[in-house]
Formats: C-alpha cells, structure tokens, sequence
C-alpha cells in the first residue's frame, strides 16, 4: 500500500470501474516499503440513504443547525422554513428521489464544536451596537475655586474616540482651487467690478488673487503672468499704491531670477524713484541673493536709496517727522547689515558720524569709541598662546579670527601706519553717504535709542516699545531683557522656578553670542561692557540741561545694564564678591552726583540691586525709607514716589510681609509717615485708605480717557497712572479683595478699547494685561483662579501683544500645559525668532527640570544617568521638529509660495538658521545633513558673517570653501590662513 490515500487499492464493489492500467499499477511491487508497513484502510462510498440517516440522527441531537444552517435563532425564519418543507411534501410523491436535496453536513453529531459557514445578510444593516454593548466613560472631577459653573454639559455621552476636536491650522493656509464654473462667474463678476468701479482697489486685489485659484493646471509662470499683468492695469487707475507694490514684489521673487526681478524693479523705480518699499525690494534682491550679493554693491544700493529718499523731503512739518522716519529706519538697516557682515569698524564709524550730525553734545563720544593700547597687548598674548597650543590649521583660524573681532570692534584713530590691519582704519569720507542728518532735532532721541538697540543692550520688554524701535533683530542679547521682568510680589519659590526657566535662556544665549558681546563667556567682554556704559552715560550727558526727562532716561537704562549683567553672573553661577562690590560703587557714585539726588527712580534701581546681590532685608527696607523720608512736598515728585511706594510693598509681600505691605500703602493714600514700629492702622482706616485711593486713580483715568499722546520716555520710565493702579490692586490684595481687583481690571480693560489707533490707550491696556497676570499668580485673597481661567486671559493678552516679554514668560512657565499646546501658542502668534529662542529654553527647562535641583550627584554622573540621555533625545527631537514646521518642504509649488511668505522674515534672520544649525550637530548628527542645513542658511542670508563661523565649527571639511566665501563677498576677515601659517611657523 502507498503512503498516500490516493494511491491505496479500491474496494471490491468498484473494482469493475477500474481500468486495467490501473489495476496493474496497483499491483507492482516496488511502490510497497517494508519498513513502513500500513494497513489498508477500505473507503466506502457515502451513500444517500446513509446521509439522510446521519441527517436525521443530527435533527434529533441538534435541531438548530440542522433546520436552520446560518444559526439564525428567529421565530419568523423558522416558521417560514417549515411553510415550505410542508409544501415541499404535499407536492412530491416519491420524497426521497424527488425531494430537494438535503447539504452534506461536514460533521457527524458527536463533536464539541460547529463551524458556522453560513453568512447572516441581516448583521450587514447594523451599524452600531445597542447601548448596553457601549461602556459609558464618565470622569468626576471637583471644580476649583474660581472656575464658572456653566450649564452647556453636552446632552449625549459619547465615547471618547468619537469627540473629534476642530483642528486649527497654525499659520499655515492652503489655497485649494474652485469648480471652473464658480471661478468663470467669479472672474466674470470681478471684471465687471473693476470696469464699472475702478477707482476701488478691493476689486483689483481679489481679482489678482483669484487666478491663484484657478481650476486649470497652469504652469506658476503662467499664473504670475496674468497676475502681473493685473498689477500693471491696476497700477494705472491706483498709480504708486503700497498694496499692489507689495503684491507684484511678492510674485516676482517667487517666480523669476534675482537678475530679471532687479530688472523689473529698476523699471519701476524709474517711474516712481521716492516709493520705499521698491527700494527695500531692491536692496533685498541683492542683498538676499547667493550669486549677488557682495558687500560694496549693496552698501551702493543703500547708498542710492537714502540719496533718493533725503531728496524727497518736504517742508511741511508733517512731511520731516515722515522722512525722518525714512531716514532712520535706512539707517538702521544699513547698520545692521554692516554688524551682521563683520564690518564693526564701519558699523561704529557710522555710529559717531550718525551722533556728530544729529545729537547737540557730543564731545565725549570721540574718547569713549577708540580703542587702548593696553588692550592691543592683551591681544597679541591671547594670540601666541594660541599659536603654541598645537591644535589644528583650522580650530587655530576660527578661535583667533573670534578673538580679534572681540578686541579690534573700534576703528583706529590717527595715523595709519601704526596700524598692521588697514581695513580698521575708516574715514568719515568712506561712511558718509549712509548718514544724514534730521531734519527735526525731536527725533534726534529715538535715534539715540536705536543706536543703543544696535549696541545690543537689552531693554526692549513690551510690544508697543519694539513697534517704535524696528522690531527684531539677529542679536540674542535682546532676549536677556525678559530677566529684568521679575515681578517682587510674587513668593520666592515661585522665582526660583522663574530663575532655572532664566537660567536655560542665558545658557542659550551663551552658546549663540557672536563678539563682540558682553556676556561673559567670551574673550574680551569687558571692553565692550565699558563701551556700552560709557555711551549710555554719555548719552545722558548729552541732555543735561535739555531735557531732564530724556537723560533720566539713559540714567535709568545704564541702572537696568547694570543689575542685568549681575543677573547673568547669578544665572551663571559665576558671580563673585568683588563683582558685586564693583558695581555697588558704580552705583553710589552715580547717586552721590548733585543733579541726582532727587531722581528717586535711580534709588530703587540701586535698591532692586542690592536685592539681585542678596544682600540683607535690613539693608533694603533701609534704603526704600530714606527715600521716602528724603520726600518733599513738591509735585513734580508724586509718581517717583509713587513708584517707591508700590515697589517696596512688592518687595514686602514676596517676602510674605503682607500686613506691612497694607500699613505701607495705607499710609501714601492717607498721606501718613510709615513707620513699621509704630501702631498698626485698624480695617476702617485701610478701607478709607482704598477710597481715597481709589478716587485718586478714578481722575487719572478719566484724564487718561482724552489723552493720545505719548512719547518714547514714557515707555522707559515707570508710569504714574500705572504705579497708581498697582498700588490700589495691591491694597485690595492684602485686605483680601482679589476678587474687586480683577474685576475692576476688566472694567478697564473696557474703557481702553481694543486695537485703538491711540498710542497711550494701548500702552495701559498692554501694562494693565501686565499687572493682571501677576495677580492672577500672586497666591492668597480671596480668588483662587483656576489653571484654565489663567490660561485663557494670559494667551488672550499674547494675541493683542504678541511681542510683550513678560506676557512671554508668563505663558512658557505654566507647568499644566502640555507641550504641544504650548508650542501651538507660541506659533499661532506669529513666527518670531524670539518665540523661537523660548521654545527652545523651554523644551531644555521642561526635560532637564527633574536634574536641575539634584545637587547630590556629579558631573559625570550625570551625564551617564539614561533618564537624562533619553530626555535629551526627547528634547533634541521636538526642536527639530519645530524647525521643519517652520522651514516649509515645497516653497516651489502654489500653495508652497503662500506659506513661504508667511515664514519670509523669519528665514531671512541669521539667528534662526544658527539655532537649527546648532540643534542638528550634536552626538547624534550626520554631517550631511548639517552641510545640507549650512547651505540653506547661507542661500538665504548670504551676508551673515556669524554663520559662516558657525558652518566652520559644524561643518569643518568644508572650512577652506567657507574662507573663499567670505573673501568673495568681501565681508570682514580678521586673519588670513596664510598669515597664520606663517605665524605658526615663527
């Protein structure tokens, strides 16, 4: 017998049908194997008697399966099957041949289990379970103290993935095409428009950005074609409007070559050569251009355009404040184009020359912005050290190339030939073109403060501020303003949260300084430290006798330089007993002055020194009480000592002092001396205190309501109309009235409408958003606010004031966001590299949070520990992450172009690229992708000198490519490869 069952011999009863091949196939010998002897197993056919036996044995024990195969358990089906077997019967006589026949059952009756193969039609129509089948889920949670009771619960529980939450597209719009029909009748409608209308622009706009819409695919040239020749008509009814300006420049860059976009521009140009926007359009063209851009021939572009736009003035006094406006926003960019290439020794030329003609003293500018010979010296060993230290051709270069821009940033005065470098060497004649003089010596102040923004010296710290002073800039330094927006009422432990948070932006910035800077990481930081002082005070000098206002001012601001570089050191861990006693001379020595005596707001700064110093409270309290027993009754003395008042009952409740801080402000609304030793004051007198103090803010108010003026010194000096409101929310803080004192904020918050065109109404509004958030925060009183509710009015004063620094902090320190709600806010007010440089300290502050306040292990320790190495993955991962939603893939296509134009701004900063470049080239980094990276950045900021050093730290194989780069564009180069060599050598 075979092995297989096919092949084993048939039964006697089928023998006959076998041919004889067959059967003497069956009988050969060599397929038997006698090793493997089976016996013959004899299959006999099924029969169908004996199948309907078995059927009915299995009627019997399952009757069921038997009647009814799909397992349909019904009433209806099983009378409707007995119906018809009935008719069945009745109509066959002879039922076993004629009947139908009955399914071969693949089972006899005596197994355990069934195999349903029968489909049921009927389940194909359900489309969900019934309601017991679905668990409810249902979360209990108690409301805090605070939090609204509304009574919109949804009406039907719904299984959780089933909510499905509205996405909001985060500053990204994509722009889908319309049915051919729609977009006939729509073209059809906006033709007629601007035929029978032409005069109206709106018809002009949307016809043009309609064909974006088209239902065809169209090439974008052909798109951009139509449209510029829209532009070109429109031109003609709406000559030199700004709007289509900006239209035809966006298509152009986005469709042609920099070479045919300069051409089309020129022709412009020469049609309507005073319009700014064709010029900035220009200068960008040029500037923002691998191929083209080079240093002389964009400085003859700015050239041009200030020779242009100077010609252009008007005598109307209206007419000078606008091209003063002109006048100095060139001036700013043509120095920041000069800072970013490396050029110092112009950039500081421009500075004096800019001083020279526009500000009335000016004669210790000169002596302050020349370099030492001491400092010559100190360079030339910093050097040979070095040159002898044996490292590498190319570490040598970069760490020498750093640390002559940090000593040699000031051009040399005298005679050349004591010089070695001639390029430092700068005349007024090689500057002059780049500077001219106001016509309106009002505005002689605002340049000053943005000179002093160019500098890098951090005070930017609200969004009203950055709008008057050009917006953001390339420098890390400006972020460092967010360290002097510590509120001193809120407790200690919730400051030293603030403080690591602080910590991780200064270690940020640490690492992306670019010399010369006056962080102290870098060689030669305190030169350009005392640089910075000496022009803030000579700055202030400039006014005495002029203005008392304005040179209190940059009195004020040399203060803030002072206690932000001894934040750093405390940040840093660095600061040392003779630091701190440096600068407490500095500061006395300011104080003693005579014309100073009387500025109280000088005294709190030295106050809030001593408390950034640690120094005692005695020593503090002390110095606030002689302020205030120093008072006078004079009147152009309230708001200073308003300001001294509010900051001291600060100071008092973050210590926990708050029945001192009441009898303090009890006292200024009663007009009473404060004495801490002497008798508390009693709640009737506290509650009239309030009254009188509210009376007092309400006619401030009332006269704020018809004021709309507002000056830049009243951005940087404390507000009395502001320290009035703190010290009355503040009072109704200690006497637990929190609850009064938010909704007496809201009541303002009205009366100061939203987006007012009014400079002083928006001004309140954005400090009043201030002063709520720190309420909000500051714990006690009888308001609990929930985590929500100060969610919610914290992001909705981020969209009025998206630039606000404090606002900024107040909503990266909330520890009950998540990270993906968080970076969403941050995006959805806009890209800016300041949103950038936060998201990045914070993503270090989330992670590294647990590590920071674990004192007990070591270094090594803790870097070894796999928590932390996978935290810094987690972290290296979501900044990549924000960064390729920001840098968009298809910037090609037609919906690519709009996003794109969102970002433009962002990707024409230099310090955007470097954080990225940064992030990428790490333990984990891939040198292509950091090449790939480096030279994005540099086709999009090819004049930024700090990446070219950046590409040669990350990318260092491609070091000699970088050295002929920025020979080519001739930006600034401190030390040539062959004069190293040669150094080396000697």
């Amino acid at each position: 017998m075979s092995l297989f069952p096919a092949y084993s011999e048939p039964n006697d009863e089928d023998k006959g049908e076998v041919p004889p091949l067959a059967a003497d196939f069956g009988n050969t010998q060599w397929l038997e194997n006698n090793s493997f002897t089976i016996k013959e197993q004899h299959l006999k056919p099924t029969k169908r008697d004996s199948v309907l036996s078995s059927a009915n044995d299995c009627r019997q024990d399952f009757p069921t399966y038997s009647i009814i195969s799909s397992g349909d358990s019904s009433e209806e089906s099983l009378h409707e099957y007995n119906r018809k077997k009935t008719k069945r019967s009745k109509k066959s006589k002879d039922g076993a041949e004629k009947s139908i026949p009955t399914p071969t059952l693949e089972f006899a009756g005596n197994e355990e289990f069934y195999v349903d193969k029968g489909k049921a039609k009927q389940y194909n129509t359900i489309k969900t379970l019934h309601k017991p089948a679905c668990p409810r889920y249902k979360v209990y949670r108690t409301k805090p103290l605070g939090m609204m009771y509304t009574s919109d619960n949804k009406s039907k529980s719904k299984r959780y993935f089933q909510c499905k939450e509205t996405k909001e597209e985060i500053c990204r719009t994509q722009i889908y095409p319309l049915e051919e029909n729609e977009y006939t009748t729509q073209m059809g409608q906006l033709n007629r428009k601007t035929m029978e209308s032409w005069r109206e622009l709106q018809p002009w706009l949307d016809l043009i950005e309609l064909q974006d819409r088209n239902p065809y695919k169209w090439s974008r040239l052909r798109v951009s074609e139509k449209q510029l020749d829209y532009i070109q008509k429109a031109l003609h009814y709406h000559p030199r409007n700004e709007n289509l300006y900006r239209k035809y420049i966006d298509i152009v860059r986005a469709t042609y070559p920099s070479h045919d976009v300069t051409k089309m521009l020129e022709s412009l140009l020469s049609k309507d050569p005073y319009c700014l926007t064709l010029w900035e359009a220009q200068i960008m063209t040029t500037q923002g251009t691998m191929a083209r851009c080079t240093v002389p021939d964009v400085l003859r572009l700015y050239q041009r355009c200030m020779k242009k736009m100077y010609a252009s003035q008007r005598p109307e006094e209206s007419a000078s404040q606008t091209t003063d406006s002109v006048m100095i926003h060139l001036f700013h960019n043509c120095a920041i184009f000069l800072r970013q290439a490396g050029l110092y020794e112009q950039f500081f030329a421009v500075i004096k020359l800019a001083l020279e003609l526009n500000v009335v003293n000016t004669k210790n500018f000169s002596g302050d912005l020349q370099p030492r010979p001491e400092d010559e010296l100190t360079l030339v060993e910093y050097e040979e050290l070095i040159l002898q230290s044996g490292l590498p051709m190319n570490e040598i270069w970069l760490r020498i190339e750093t640390l002559r821009q940090g000593f040699n940033f000031l051009p040399f005065p005298g005679d050349g030939s004591k010089c070695s470098d001639p390029q430092r060497i700068v005349f007024n004649e090689d500057v002059c073109h780049y500077v001219y003089p106001l016509k309106s010596k009002e505005n002689s102040f605002r340049l000053l403060l943005i000179i002093v923004k160019l500098l890098k010296i951090p005070f930017i710290q609200t969004n009203c501020l950055m709008a008057q002073l050009e917006g953001d800039s390339d420098a890390v330094e400006e972020i460092l303003a967010i360290c002097l927006k510590r509120n001193y009422a809120l407790p200690i432990e919730h400051n030293n949260e603030h403080d690591e948070f602080l910590r991780g932006i200064c270690e940020l910035s640490k690492e992306l300084a670019v010399s010369p800077t006056f962080l102290s990481n870098t060689v030669a930081h305190e030169l350009y430290s005392r640089c910075l002082k000496n022009f803030l005070i000579n700055c202030a000098a400039s006014y005495e006798g002029v203005d008392e206002r304005k040179r209190l001012t940059f009195l004020l601001l040399w203060c803030r330089f002072e206690r932000l570089l001894l934040i750093f050191e405390n940040l840093t861990k660095k600061v040392t007993p003779e630091f701190i006693k440096n600068g407490q001379s500095r500061f006395k020595s300011l104080l003693k002055q005579k014309i100073n005596r009387n500025a109280f707001h000088l005294y709190v700064d030295f106050a809030l020194y001593e408390i950034e110093s640690n120094s005692k409270s005695e020593t503090i309290e002390n110095i606030f009480k002689n302020i205030i027993s120093s008072y006078k009754q004079e009147d152009n003395l309230a708001s200073e000592l308003c300001h001294v008042y509010v900051t001291y009952a600060e100071v008092l409740i973050g210590w926990g002092k708050n029945e001192e801080a009441s009898q303090l402000l009890s006292a200024y609304s009663l007009g009473l001396e404060f004495d801490s030793n002497a008798e508390p004051l009693k709640n009737p007198r506290k509650l009239a205190a309030l009254k009188l103090l509210h009376n007092k803010l309400e006619d401030n108010i009332n006269i704020e309501k018809h004021v709309d003026i507002m000056v830049l010194e009243q951005h940087l000096i404390p507000d009395y109309t502001i320290s009035l409101l703190k010290a009355f929310t503040l009072l109704q803080h200690t006497l637990e009235q929190k609850q009064e004192a938010l909704a007496y904020l809201d009541k303002l918050l009205l009366i100061f409408h939203k987006n007012s065109k009014n400079e002083r109404h928006n001004f309140l509004r954005e400090q009043i958003y201030e002063l709520y958030s720190v309420l909000l925060q500051i714990p006690g009183g009888n308001n609990n606010a929930s985590h929500t509710f100060i969610m919610k009015r914290i992001f909705t004063a981020l969209e009025e004031y998206p630039h606000n620094l404090s606002l900024l902090q107040k909503w990266g320190t909330l520890t009950s966001i998540p990270w993906y709600k968080l970076k969403a806010g941050f995006l959805k007010l806009g890209p800016s590299i300041t949103s950038i440089i936060l998201l990045i300290a914070l993503a270090r502050f989330r992670y590294l949070k647990p590590f920071l306040f674990s004192t007990n292990i070591s270094e090594f320790e803790f870097v070894s520990i796999p928590d932390f190495q996978h935290n810094e993955t987690v972290i290296r991962q979501r900044i990549l992450n924000l960064f390729k939603f920001l840098i968009p893939s298809n910037a090609s296509t037609n919906q690519g172009f709009f996003v794109y134009q969102n970002f433009t701004t962002l990707q024409r900063n230099g310090l955007f690229w470097r954080c990225y470049l940064r992030c990428l080239s790490d333990q984990s980094t891939s040198f292509e992708t950091s090449k790939k990276c480096l030279l994005t950045a540099l086709d999009e900021c090819p004049w930024s000198k700090a990446l070219y050093l950046d590409g040669a730290t990350y990318v260092p194989q491609e070091l000699s490519n970088l050295q002929d780069l920025v020979i080519e564009k001739q930006l600034r180069i401190y030390a040539l490869p062959e004069e190293l060599e040669i150094l080396r050598e000697d």
